[in-house]
């Protein structure tokens, strides 16, 4: 099972900066997860809310900085908000890179950024379906991951409690099967509450990858491994190697078989 970075070590360095995806690489895991917003002069920043408020020293909507004010941000440790161009450059040759994409309005410029960097291994992410549609139809090569949740019927309860609700309304797993078989998506990726082999078993039918977020339980690590989870994005991707090492992936047909 493949380990993502969640926006870098997120677990011990300050979320979305260059030491977070620097340890990553460091670690040797196998991809780091970042977000993107458009600054005000239009270059894709990598930081995951809508405003600074939270992550950095900063007060108000990311779209009113421009790409060098965020850069003299605070984002922890004295670390300003980095340019997607400058992780891409960290993790060339090194890592995989998921991107994910919080509006469509991103989509262009991401794919510019992603262009210029050779030697690149990347795929976007998002719940918002539109930025996906949006990416592949000027980068039919892109690779994409629709963001959703499992079997809306199954979670129900569970969804309200967390507070994703709204955002995923319509989003559970079949529609996601439908949407990624449509646009030709790589695989999906999936909330890992809740999931199970029967979940995983279908993505596998359908010719997708399975890819589960965020995962910070070393047991619930390794049950998503047993299961046949392809790849799962963690905030402490250290811990998590060692709970699933040597842990033998399953296949298919066990995974199918155990559901």
């Amino acid at each position: 099972m493949r380990i993502y970075a969640h926006r870098g070590v997120s677990a011990h360095l300050p979320e979305n900066t260059l030491p977070a995806f620097s340890r990553a690489s460091e670690l040797g895991v196998d991809g780091i997860e970042l977000d993107v917003h458009l600054s005000a002069d239009l270059l894709p920043m990598v930081i995951h809310d809508d405003t600074a408020d939270r992550t950095t020293n900063g007060r108000g909507s990311i779209t009113e900085f421009t790409s060098s004010q965020l850069g003299r941000l605070d984002a922890g440790d004295g670390q300003g908000v980095p340019t997607l161009a400058q992780v891409l450059e960290l993790a060339a040759g090194k890592l995989r890179v998921n991107i994910e994409l919080k509006d469509a309005a991103s989509a262009d410029a991401v794919a510019a950024a992603a262009a210029a960097v050779p030697g690149l291994d990347w795929f976007a992410s998002s719940a918002n379906w539109l930025a996906l549609a949006r990416l592949r139809h000027i980068r039919p090569e892109a690779m994409i991951y629709p963001l959703c949740v499992g079997r809306l019927e199954k979670l129900g309860a569970m969804l309200a409690g967390d507070g994703i609700q709204e955002q995923f309304t319509g989003r559970g797993l079949m529609a996601a099967i439908d949407f990624a078989l449509a646009h030709g998506a790589e695989g999906l990726s999936i909330w890992e509450n809740g999931l199970d082999a029967v979940d995983v078993a279908a993505i596998h039918s359908a010719g997708l990858q399975a890819w589960a977020w965020t995962v910070n339980d070393p047991a619930r690590a390794r049950e998503l491994a047993a299961i046949g989870v392809d790849a799962l994005c963690t905030d402490d991707p250290e811990l998590i190697q060692r709970a699933v090492a040597g842990a033998a992936p399953a296949t298919l047909e066990t995974v199918a078989g155990d559901a």
